[in-house]
């Protein structure tokens, strides 16, 4: 259902809202420096602990398309085996104790995402006045590649377990976060009946429930247990439940999509799936090579920027 799907509202809609920080180009530049500083430390120990790893969405397609950071470009994400994700926060903890810190789905107290981020010390980016989960700070987020079953009945079991318990999730965080969406979306027609309807989805799911309840815990605990059901790191399909198209929409084979290749990014290198081409088709459509208008670009929502 269209009206479920909330990426184009925030990332294009609200994030022109009045009352939010505009990063000007300054900004702009000083943030992707200090993000391309993380993604080298990122690769570093990938490649010191030979962890599967790749640019992921945007940063995938910036290095496709321009090189580097897509001009307007404020965030990074990478994907990573679900299985090793575990051992590439320690080893940045390790080696940077005093830069990073991180927050992990059912690890961190108050924190519900179902993907992984590593966050710079000394510094804010902060998304969410009605968020929960401390410090926000200069981000990557790493989103797991999740192994799934080769059966085609036990695959679509899964995919739409995996599609069913996000979509729970994604209600459930609107209903928390109602008001503050809503003051965001003021006039906008098409981003207020988006929010209500999802809020309404996650009020009949989740009652009166807040973030800090056993029952919210529970409820993440259980969907990353779902998207991590198929343990059969040798299958030959793998997915990214947690990912911009979700199971079904991010549903590779293995062997060519985490066959990867290092591509210029700016005045460094960085993995990308080799099989970019179907990748960004599946993210952006068959046109994926030719920029957005202005008004289609994406950003993200941030009341507050410090570098």
């Amino acid at each position: 259902m269209a009206i479920l799907e909330t990426m184009d509202v925030f990332k294009q809609s609200l994030s022109k809202a009045d009352g939010l920080h505009r990063i000007t180009e300054d900004e702009l530049v000083q943030l992707q420096r200090e993000l391309l500083g993380m993604l080298r430390d990122i690769d570093e120990v990938c490649r010191d602990l030979e962890i599967p790893y790749m640019l992921g969405g945007g940063n995938a397609l910036g290095a496709v398309r321009h090189q580097g950071f897509i001009p307007w470009d404020d965030d990074v994400d990478i994907n990573v085996s679900a299985d090793r994700v575990q051992d590439l926060v320690e080893e940045l903890g390790t080696r940077y104790p005093d830069k990073y810190y991180f927050k992990m789905p059912t690890r961190t107290p108050g924190y519900f995402s179902t993907f992984t981020e590593i966050l710079k010390k000394g510094t804010v980016f902060r998304e969410y006045i009605s968020g929960t989960s401390g410090e926000e700070g200069i981000k990557i987020d790493v989103f797991p590649i999740e192994a799934t079953y080769d059966d085609p009945i036990r695959r679509f079991i899964h995919g739409v377990l995996c599609d069913a318990v996000s979509l729970h999730l994604s209600c459930v965080r609107m209903h928390w976060m109602r008001e503050e969406f809503l003051r965001l979306a003021g006039e906008n027609r098409k981003a207020s009946a988006v929010i209500k309807f999802k809020a309404f989805v996650g009020h009949f799911l989740i009652g009166k429930a807040k973030p800090v309840d056993g029952r919210a815990e529970r409820l993440f605990r259980r969907a990353v247990n779902i998207h991590h059901m198929c343990r059969n790191n040798n299958s030959r399909y793998i997915s990214m439940p947690t990912g911009r198209k979700h199971f079904f929409g991010e549903l590779y084979e293995r062997d060519k999509f985490l066959k990867t290749t290092y591509m210029p990014f700016e005045d460094a290198t960085f993995a990308v799936t080799e099989d970019y081409r179907n990748y960004m088709s599946k993210l952006y459509g068959e046109d994926y090579m030719t920029p957005p208008p202005e008004d289609k670009r994406e950003r993200h929502m941030i009341y507050e920027l410090k570098l």
